[in-house]
């Protein structure tokens, strides 16, 4: 059968690193930095997290690691993006090419370390859940998955319920107003861009740890700019974004159960990227926040 609770876990397993990485474009984007070296920070986080989880033997330190790699790359981004500042589009793309570039070099110097271990991230499912199917549906359900949803419940309620929240969509709004408020737009910007790199270095780690468990020449495939079509299909709000992420994991483990339909396995991989093609065309235009993209240059 291609569907069924197993089915359903797949799906949620290959959202999850998207989901993560969604949450960090969505944070660069409402405090107006238009994130697109999301792909190169998201592949740096998963060779991180590999590196991390097979040297301290420990997943989540390899998720630590991941998301560490993430927050350097964020404040990188930043020191260019914000205080030099150059072309958000040029140093999003210059940001993708060297992460390919320095992820590759470092895979080929630690292949072999890599070879020796698969790190894990187990989910034991108790013994008194074995008799219960919803009990034991929910302990199957990875760790990350709920991570990931904790996460989204977290961003949401700052984002939209909190004064932090509400001077970082500021500064994605008006930056005139923001600078009439007193608000340090450069500051705020940085910050937001050191969260959102970490989480996008977290969604890599996941990939790698919580899913794939090895490393190989960009093997992010562009879900970062998967993540970030789910941010503009989600219309900056995390409820809508999350949803797109799901849609995505549902694509991509119906293109692997399907594959034993037989025929050209290629067409098959289509699916997800022609069903977010798809939804990104017939889906109702939102309105982006104001500043995306703009150079702040009132210092």
């Amino acid at each position: 059968m291609i569907f069924d609770p197993e089915f359903l876990l797949s799906a949620l397993r290959i959202a999850t690193p998207l989901m993560i990485v969604a949450l960090g474009v969505l944070i660069a984007e409402r405090a107006g930095v238009l994130f697109l070296g999301v792909e190169g920070v998201m592949l740096c986080g998963a060779l991180f997290g590999i590196l991390g989880a097979v040297y301290t033997g420990d997943p989540w330190m390899g998720m630590m690691c991941g998301l560490a790699a993430g927050v350097v790359a964020g404040l990188v981004s930043a020191a260019l993006i914000v205080w030099i500042p150059t072309d958000q589009v040029v140093m999003g793309l210059a940001m993708n090419i060297a992460a390919i570039g320095v992820t590759s070099f470092i895979f080929r110097v630690t292949a072999d370390d890599l070879q020796q271990m698969s790190p894990t991230i187990d989910w034991t499912v108790p013994a008194w859940a074995t008799d219960n199917a919803v009990a034991t549906f929910l302990f199957s359900v990875p760790p990350l998955a709920w991570l990931a949803i904790i996460l989204y419940a977290v961003v949401w309620y700052v984002l939209f319920h909190s004064a932090p929240g509400l001077l970082l969509r500021s500064v994605g709004q008006s930056v005139k107003a923001a600078n009439s408020a007193g608000l340090n737009v450069p500051w705020v910007r940085t910050v937001a861009l050191a969260i959102a790199g970490g989480l996008s270095g977290l969604g890599g780690a996941a990939l790698t740890v919580g899913w794939v468990r090895s490393f190989s020449d960009d093997i992010t495939a562009g879900r970062g700019f998967i993540a970030l079509a789910a941010v503009y299909f989600g219309r900056w709000y995390p409820r809508w974004t999350l949803f797109g992420c799901l849609l995505f994991g549902i694509g991509e483990a119906l293109a692997l159960r399907t594959q034993v339909l037989g025929g050209n396995p290629h067409l098959y991989l289509m699916i997800p990227y022609v069903l977010t093609v798809c939804v990104l065309a017939f889906a109702e235009s939102g309105r982006a926040p104001r500043e995306v993209g703009k150079p702040y240059e009132g210092r």
